[in-house]
């Protein structure tokens, strides 16, 4: 199936652990309180979102790749990707292949266009210095990078490996995936989910109360990889 699934949670929203196998919360015991938070969370918005969508009462089994990207040990099983930034908490879910997603509260950064320069190529600094918002578009540059190298399971130290071209809504990546990627923002927010080929933008929930509810669809950007 084409499709993809994006939900957004809060960490202070009251997640149920009830979904989660005993192993993994007792691997979260030696934890500081910040990353239990955050990784019990995220795992147990993954456990609600495969119960609602596949109907897994538990969490399925997972594994990590040598390159630090978990998946479920069951191939059959939808591709997943977990991003957060301060307490906005996202998690994408892909049936057709491997996904990536990162999310950023668009904070302000005093030296952005330093880092920018540093860590874009001149196209992609120039098309910035030319947004109406230089630091929104920063985001959208930031995150669809972090985006793909989470889909590929690579790190922030490899962002020279994606090359974008935001007027074009082109990309190119070395080495050659089949990629497509999707950025938007809602409110304060940039979201950036790199999926297959061919698969539409994300399906759209929030969490409320232990439930996934449809919200009503952002206007996203297409980047596809320049032929």
């Amino acid at each position: 199936m084409n499709t993809a699934r994006l939900v957004t949670a809060s960490l202070d929203d009251r997640f149920s652990l009830s979904r989660l196998p005993d192993d993994l919360i007792v691997q979260s015991e030696g934890m500081n309180s910040a990353r239990r938070q955050q990784w019990l969370a995220g795992r147990a918005l993954l456990a609600e979102a495969m119960f609602t969508f596949t109907g897994c009462e538990m969490l399925p089994a997972m594994q990590i790749s040598p390159q630090g990207k978990p998946s479920f040990v069951d191939p059959s099983l939808p591709s997943f990707s977990l991003s957060h930034s301060k307490n906005c908490l996202q998690l994408v879910l892909c049936a057709a292949g491997k996904t990536g997603c990162d999310v950023e509260q668009m904070r302000p950064r005093p030296r952005y266009l330093d880092i920018a320069q540093a860590a874009f190529s001149d196209t992609e600094f120039q098309w910035l210095l030319g947004q109406a918002s230089p630091q929104t578009a920063f985001w959208q540059l930031w995150c669809l990078r972090e985006a793909w190298l989470k889909q590929q399971g690579g790190s922030v130290w490899q962002m020279d490996r994606i090359r974008l071209d935001p007027a074009a809504g082109k990309f190119t990546t070395q080495p050659d995936t089949d990629s497509r990627l999707w950025c938007g923002v809602r409110g304060a927010v940039m979201t950036a989910v790199a999926v297959p080929e061919g698969v539409m933008p994300p399906e759209e929930y929030g969490f409320d109360a232990g439930l996934l509810i449809s919200q009503t669809q952002r206007v996203w950007a297409q980047y596809d990889i320049a032929r």
